[in-house]
C-alpha cells in the first residue's frame, strides 16, 4: 500500500513540477517584456498584468484560445507547446513512470488547468470540458513520449513485433514510416529555409511597421523575440506556400506562389514577413514539382537504396521471374503507398495544428487551406512514386518480351535448320538408291539370240 501511495505522489509531483517550471519561466519572460515596453513607451505600468497574461498564454499553449475585447486568438504557439511537452517528458523520464503515476499526474494537471482558467482575465473560446480534454492531451503526450523512450517499453514492443509480424511486414512498415518521416523532415527544412529568405528580403517592411506603430527599439526587439513562439507555425505555412495552395489571413489576404494580395491587414509587424508572388513562371513550376522529384528520389531509394529492398540484387541472384524478386517488388509497392499516406497524414496534422483565428469575422480563418494544399502535394508526390513504381514494371515487361522474342527466333531457326537437314538427308538417300539399281541396255537394233533345241534325225 505504501509503495502504491509513493507511486501516486511521484506522478502528482511530476505534473506539478512541470506546470510550475513552465509557468514560472513564462511569467519571468512576460514580466520582462511588459516592463521594457512600459519603460520605453511610458504610460501606466503593464507589469500588473503579468500573472493574468501568463495564465492565458499557458492555456493557449495547450490549444485553448481566448477572447479579449475585439481580439480572438486561437493560433497555438507551437514552439511553447513543444517546450511544455519536452518538460513533462524530461521530468517523467528522470523521476519514473507508472500507470498509477500517470493517473495521479493527470488529475493534478487538470486541477492546475482549472486554477489557470479561474485566474485568467480573458474569456475562453472553448467550453470547460473541451479545455480539460485539450490540456489532458498535452500531459498524456509528454508522459507517453517518456514511456516510449524507456528501455523496458522498447524491449517489450520489439519482442511483441517480432513474435506477431513476419519479416516482410516488419520491413514494409519500417521502410514506409522511415521514408514518410524523412519526406516530412525535408519539407519542414525547406519551409525553414523559405522563412529565412523571407526575413532577409522583407525585414525592411517589418521595420517600417514598427515605425508606424511608434514602437521603440527595445520594445521592437522584445516583440520580435516574443513572436518567435509562432515560428513553427510560419514554417508550416511556408511549406504550403512552396508546395501547396499557400495560406490565408482570413478573408483579408491570400499568399501563394502566383498571387499575393492583402487588404486592410492589421498593422502587426509579424505580417510584414509575408511574401510577394514569384514572378517567373519557371521558378514556380520548379517549386511546385519539388514533391514530384522527392517522390521519385524516395521511390528509387526504396527500390534500390542501401536501406531499401535492393531489387536489383534479387534479380541478379534469383532471376527476374523468381519468387524473391516478386516479394521484393511487393514490399517496395506497399512501402511506397505507406510513405505517401504517412506524408499526407503528417502534413494534415501539422496544417491543422498551425491554423487558428485572429478575430471572429474577417480574421476568423488564418492558416493553410488544408484540403486544397493536401490535394496538390499529394498529387505531385503520388505521381513521382507512381512513375518509379511503373518503371521496373515496364523494364521487366520489355525484358520478358525480349526473351520471348529471342526464344521464338531460336525455335524458328532450329526448325528451319532441322527441315534443311532432313531434306538434305532425303536427297542423299534417294541418290544412293539410284546408284545401286541395274541399268537396262536393251535396244531395238540389237539382235536377239534364240537357242534351238532340235532333236537329231529330224
Amino acid at each position: 500500500m505504501t509503495d502504491r501511495v509513493k507511486v501516486w505522489l511521484r506522478g502528482a509531483l511530476e505534473a506539478f513540477l512541470a506546470i510550475l517550471i513552465y509557468t514560472v519561466a513564462l511569467g519571468a519572460c512576460m514580466a520582462l517584456l511588459l516592463l521594457i515596453i512600459s519603460i520605453e513607451e511610458g504610460g501606466p505600468s503593464l507589469s500588473m498584468a503579468t500573472v493574468a497574461l501568463t495564465e492565458t498564454i499557458t492555456l493557449l499553449t495547450q490549444g485553448c484560445g481566448f477572447t479579449a475585447g475585439a481580439l480572438t486568438l486561437t493560433i497555438i504557439p507551437l514552439l511553447l507547446t513543444g517546450l511544455l511537452i519536452w518538460i513533462i517528458r524530461t521530468l517523467v523520464g528522470r523521476m519514473g513512470m507508472s500507470v498509477g503515476g500517470c493517473i495521479a499526474g493527470l488529475v493534478v494537471w487538470l486541477l492546475c488547468s482549472l486554477i489557470l482558467m479561474q485566474g485568467s482575465q480573458t474569456i475562453q473560446v472553448d467550453t470547460t470540458t473541451v479545455i480539460l480534454l485539450r490540456t489532458s492531451l498535452v500531459f498524456l503526450l509528454g508522459y507517453g513520449w517518456a514511456w516510449v523512450r524507456s528501455e523496458p517499453f522498447r524491449q517489450a514492443f520489439a519482442k511483441l513485433i517480432k513474435e506477431t509480424l513476419p519479416v516482410q511486414v516488419r520491413m514494409t512498415i519500417r521502410l514506409g514510416l522511415t521514408a514518410g518521416a524523412i519526406l516530412l523532415a525535408v519539407m519542414l527544412v525547406a519551409g525553414m529555409i523559405t522563412v529565412v529568405v523571407w526575413i532577409a528580403l522583407y525585414h525592411g517592411d517589418v521595420g517600417r511597421l514598427f515605425k508606424l506603430t511608434r514602437m521603440g527599439t527595445a520594445s521592437a526587439v522584445m516583440t520580435s523575440l516574443a513572436s518567435l513562439v509562432w515560428l513553427p507555425n510560419l514554417i508550416i505555412w511556408a511549406v504550403s506556400w512552396l508546395f501547396g495552395n499557400g495560406f490565408n489571413i482570413g478573408r483579408l489576404a491570400t499568399f501563394t506562389l502566383w498571387s499575393g494580395h492583402a487588404s486592410s491587414l492589421p498593422s502587426l509587424p509579424f505580417f510584414g514577413l509575408f511574401p510577394e508572388p514569384v514572378s517567373r513562371q519557371e521558378v514556380r513550376l520548379i517549386l511546385l514539382n519539388l514533391p514530384l522529384l522527392a517522390g521519385v528520389v524516395a521511390g528509387i531509394l526504396l527500390l534500390t537504396g542501401p536501406w531499401g529492398v535492393r531489387i536489383h540484387a534479387a534479380v541478379r541472384q534469383a532471376g527476374l521471374k523468381s519468387r524473391d524478386t516478386a516479394v521484393c517488388f511487393l514490399i517496395a509497392t506497399l512501402a511506397m503507398a505507406l510513405t505517401w499516406l504517412v506524408t499526407l497524414l503528417g502534413l494534415a496534422l501539422l496544417f491543422q495544428l498551425s491554423n487558428g483565428a485572429l478575430g471572429r469575422q474577417r480574421l476568423a480563418g488564418v492558416g493553410v487551406p488544408i484540403a486544397s494544399s493536401l490535394r496538390m502535394i499529394g498529387t505531385s508526390l503520388g505521381v513521382g512514386l507512381l512513375g518509379v513504381w511503373l518503371l521496373p514494371l515496364i523494364l521487366a515487361a520489355l525484358v520478358i518480351i525480349k526473351d520471348a522474342l529471342i526464344d521464338y527466333l531460336r525455335q524458328a531457326d532450329h526448325k528451319k535448320t532441322s527441315a534443311k537437314a532432313g531434306n538434305k538427308e532425303k536427297q542423299n538417300q534417294s541418290r544412293g538408291q539410284e546408284g545401286k539399281e541395274p541399268k537396262v541396255t536393251d535396244r531395238a537394233d540389237t539382235p536377239r539370240q534364240v537357242s534351238s533345241t532340235r532333236r537329231p534325225g529330224k
